[in-house]
C-alpha cells in the first residue's frame, strides 16, 4: 500500500518523539485507565412493506472499550498513548430489514483509536496514529443530551433499511446512503490542535485510509472550533473543511447554544459537497431539566432535510423525538426515540420508514 510523501517524511518525526519522551518522564506520574461502555436499544423498524423488531447495537455511540496511558513531562508537556476499539457487533447502523442477527464479527475496522499523543500548554498537540481527523465531530455539536439516540448523523440509527417502492422490491437505496452530515471520521494520520485563544482552536490533519482493504484514499481536513460560556449561556461553534483525493471537497459546520439556567437549547448542523449539489440542514430544539434526583432528564425534537443524496433531483428529509433519562450514579442512560425518515426522488415513489428505539448505554 503506498502512503503520501507526507506521511512517509512525518512518520519518523513523531516516532522519535514518542520513543525519547518517555526517557524523561517520571514513571511514578503515569496514568492508566481502562474503561468502556455497552449500548443495546430493542429497535422496531417499519419500511412500509415489513415490519421487524431486534436488539442491536446502537451505532449511535456503539459497544466500545479502551485504555489510556498518560505521562506528563517537562514544562508542563503531556505524552499520552490511546487505545479504542468497537467489540465488532452488526449494529443499527448496519442491519437489514432481511438481517437483524446480532453476530460478533470483529475486523481491523473496529480499530477506533490506536495514537500516540504529545501535549504541550504553548505549542498545542501532535497526534500520530489511527484516530480523530481535524474535523470529526465538527458536524455535531450539541448540548441537547440526547445525541445518545438523536444527532444529525441519521445512518447510524438505521443506515442498513432500504427505502421500498409501494409493495415491491428494495429500492437499492438504503437509509445511509439518503442521508449525510459530511462529518470527518477516524483515519490513520498526523494531526495538530492548536492552545485555545479566548476559545478559539485551529486543527489541521493529513491521513490516508489504511484499515479497508482496497481503499488507499488521502484525506486533508482543516477545523476552525470556538468554544466559549457567557455567563449562563455555553455556545459551541465549528466549521470544517475536508479534502479527498483533491477531487472531492466538502464543507460543513454545527452551531449549538445552551441556556442553563432553563435547559433550553438548540443545535444547527449543514455541509455541502462542493462537486456536485449534495447538502443539508439538520435543526434540533432540546429542553434538559432535573425532575428527578437520580439524574437529568433531556428531551429533544428535530429535523433534517436534504438534497440530492443517492440520486440527482432527490430530497430526503426526517423528524425524530428523544428523551433520556440519567441515572448518575450508575453511569446509566435510559432512552427512547421515535423517527420517520422520507426519500423522494422522481422515477419511483417509495415508502417512509419509521424507526423506534429503547435502550441504554451503560459507561465504565
Amino acid at each position: 500500500m503506498s502512503h503520501s510523501p507526507f506521511l512517509r517524511t512525518i512518520a519518523p518525526v513523531v516516532g522519535g518523539l514518542a520513543i525519547a519522551a518517555p526517557q524523561v518522564a517520571s514513571a511514578q506520574d503515569a496514568t492508566f485507565k481502562f474503561y468502556g461502555q455497552l449500548n443495546f436499544g430493542l429497535f422496531s423498524v417499519d419500511d412500509g412493506t415489513q415490519s421487524e423488531s431486534f436488539i442491536t447495537d446502537n451505532d449511535n455511540s456503539n459497544t466500545r472499550f479502551g485504555a489510556i496511558w498518560e505521562s506528563p513531562l517537562a514544562n508542563g508537556a503531556k505524552l499520552k498513548f490511546h487505545f479504542e476499539t468497537a467489540v465488532g457487533l452488526n449494529g443499527s447502523g448496519s442491519v437489514s430489514i432481511d438481517d437483524t442477527d446480532l453476530e460478533f464479527d470483529w475486523r481491523r475496522t473496529e480499530l477506533r483509536k490506536v495514537e500516540v499523543v504529545y501535549t504541550t500548554p504553548t505549542i498545542g498537540a501532535f497526534s500520530f496514529g489511527q484516530g480523530s481527523t481535524a474535523t470529526d465531530g465538527f458536524a455535531e455539536a450539541d448540548f441537547s443530551g440526547t445525541s445518545v439516540i438523536a444527532y444529525s448523523a441519521l445512518g447510524d440509527l438505521a443506515g442498513g433499511i432500504d427505502f421500498r417502492p409501494l409493495g415491491g422490491a428494495a429500492s437499492g437505496v438504503d437509509v445511509g446512503d439518503a442521508f449525510s452530515n459530511f462529518d470527518g471520521a477516524r483515519r490513520f494520520r498526523i494531526r495538530y490542535d492548536t492552545p485555545d485563544f479566548n476559545g478559539f482552536s485551529v486543527s489541521a490533519s493529513a491521513g490516508e485510509e489504511v484499515l479497508r482493504e482496497g481503499d488507499d484514499r488521502e484525506f486533508y481536513d482543516l477545523g476552525l472550533k470556538y468554544a466559549r460560556d457567557y455567563g449562563d449561556i455555553k455556545v459551541d461553534g465549528r466549521l470544517g473543511y475536508s479534502w479527498i483525493d483533491s477531487d472531492e471537497e466538502v464543507a460543513f459546520g454545527s452551531l449549538a447554544v445552551l441556556h442553563e439556567p432553563s435547559g433550553l437549547n438548540a443545535a444547527v448542523s449543514t455541509g455541502r459537497q462542493q462537486e456536485g449539489d449534495d447538502d443539508y440542514v439538520y435543526v434540533k430544539l432540546g429542553y434538559i431539566q432535573n425532575w428527578f434526583t437520580v439524574g437529568s432528564t433531556a428531551l429533544s425534537v428535530d429535523v433534517y432535510e436534504g438534497n440530492d443524496f443517492a440520486i440527482t433531483g432527490s430530497e430526503s428529509s426526517s423528524v425524530g423525538l428523544g428523551v433520556v433519562q440519567r441515572f448518575d450514579d450508575q453511569n446509566l442512560e435510559v432512552y427512547a426515540t421515535y423517527r420517520t425518515l422520507e426519500f423522494t426522488e422522481a422515477s419511483t415513489p417509495v415508502e417512509d420508514i419509521d424507526v423506534m428505539v429503547i435502550g441504554a448505554r451503560w459507561k465504565f
